[in-house]
């Protein structure tokens, strides 16, 4: 009779990246911290308005996004930036610093905590990773990531919103998957949600979504706690917009909003429809028509009015906008980002998304062909990690050999900032779910090796 031949055990599963996979993210986040360093610029277009709040708050105990000594005080600038990120720039000492190191290192660390958190997630939701290939594929695709890095290393809200957005994440899911016992999972996730709005105005709405998760499952398991959980980021929303009420006399949660409507939602579609005069012509006369109103209260109104009835005449060509942002969010390969990091010269002519709302993706083209090669190569490289990305994504999203909850929560995230950007999208909105993108596109690749094989 012959011997039965020993079979060997498959080598053990790890359920944790190896140390290759850490050195490459750290060492990127070291070049591009000592890239900062040494050419000492902080600051992105966006940057001065955090960085007055946290003087005025520090010196007046008031959030305002200008100088108090400017006269008169404009009420949008008491409610354009929530508290969140003016609040960690005064307690990381980034005042009055000329580049402050603590703060940047801090965000660098919590760079690196959101990315080994996904990477973690990737880790056990595969059962295990076998294989180098696939931790290789999640390098590569972290890889082309730039906007991770430059955000970590400017005075910017992205990777702090980022943080809570991964917390979110990781404890949503949690409760989903157990909600019976998942009451400290449903705390978590109100207090990272809260931090979020306090941090993006795009999170606002995001509380009403937290508020339903809550009341569902307090009626499935007649636990009415869960309801008042789910009900925290909106009460810290309201106690928002009373204090901005009471500074404004508008109750409203961000001024962002109506600037953002005429700014770029309206103005975007009425370039893409009667011309960029037309569009011009338009925001002016609104301005002035909100300057004459006898209260800001009133402005807003009258400036909400007037955009959406813009809005209605042309809904389709909204609709498109909407979508096209929706893709360049997740696709973009964030030209101005990495333009206004390295200090390289603009050759473009313009912002894409103005060429994108002007002449649609051929003006893109045209005017991505003008620039500098070495800037165009790495772009395009970026751009097929981008593609890449959202390719994984969707087959996670669509294959049922993932737990609904994995795929609900993920995709979920993902697709509602990507709804609420909408014609903003752009690679610098997408850095909040950056970690959420390479922890679904690098489970499907290790699966998809696996399949192949």
């Amino acid at each position: 009779m012959p011997l039965k031949q020993p079979t060997l055990a498959p080598p053990p599963a790890t359920y944790r990246a190896p140390w290759w996979v850490w050195l490459g993210l750290v060492l990127l986040h070291i070049l591009a911290l000592g890239w900062q360093l040494y050419h000492r610029q902080p600051l992105f277009p966006d940057s001065d308005r955090y960085l007055e709040a946290a003087r005025n708050l520090r010196d007046a105990g008031l959030l305002y996004a200008r100088p108090l000594t400017e006269r008169p005080l404009h009420p949008p600038e008491y409610s354009i930036r929530p508290p969140g990120y003016p609040v960690f720039l005064l307690l990381t000492g980034a005042l009055p610093q000329a580049l402050p190191i603590l703060t940047l290192v801090l965000q660098n660390l919590l760079s690196l905590l959101n990315l080994g958190l996904a990477l973690r997630w990737l880790a056990r939701r595969a059962g295990g990773v076998k294989s180098a290939w696939q931790w290789a594929v999640v390098l590569l695709l972290a890889a082309t990531m730039p906007a991770q890095y430059i955000y970590a290393n400017v005075l910017m809200s992205e990777t702090l919103l980022q943080t809570a957005v991964v917390g979110l994440w990781l404890t949503l899911e949690a409760f989903l998957s157990a909600p019976h016992r998942g009451c400290y999972y449903l705390a978590g996730a109100a207090g990272a949600a809260a931090l979020a709005l306090l941090l993006k105005p795009v999170f606002f709405p995001f509380a009403l979504v937290l508020l339903g998760v809550g009341g569902w499952a307090a009626w499935q398991q007649r636990r009415p706690l869960l309801t008042l959980l789910g009900a925290v980021p909106l009460a810290v929303a309201l106690l928002w917009m009373v204090r901005n009420e009471a500074r404004t006399g508008y109750f409203h949660f961000s001024s962002i909003a109506e600037i953002n409507l005429l700014h770029y939602n309206v103005r975007g579609v009425l370039q893409a429809t009667e011309g960029l005069a037309a569009a011009d012509a338009f925001v002016d006369s609104t301005e002035a028509a909100v300057s004459r109103q006898p209260s800001f209260r009133q402005g807003q109104l009258l400036l909400r009015r007037r955009s959406l009835a813009k809005l209605r005449q042309y809904p389709g060509t909204y609709a498109a906008q909407h979508a096209r942002g929706m893709i360049n969010l997740l696709l973009d390969p964030g030209r101005f980002d990495v333009v206004y990091f390295l200090s390289l010269p603009e050759k473009a002519g313009g912002g894409l998304l103005q060429q994108a709302n002007q002449g649609g993706y051929s003006a893109v083209l045209g005017a991505v062909r003008r620039l500098p090669l070495a800037l165009l190569g790495g772009l395009l490289l970026v751009a097929a990690g981008n593609l890449l990305r959202l390719a994984l994504l969707l087959r996670f999203a669509c294959s049922s050999r993932y737990p609904w909850v994995q795929r609900l929560v993920l995709v979920g995230l993902v697709g509602y900032v990507a709804l609420l950007t909408g014609p903003l999208g752009a690679a610098r909105f997408a850095v909040p779910v950056l970690p959420l993108l390479l922890a679904g596109a690098g489970l499907v690749a290790g699966a998809w090796r696996q399949e192949t094989r």
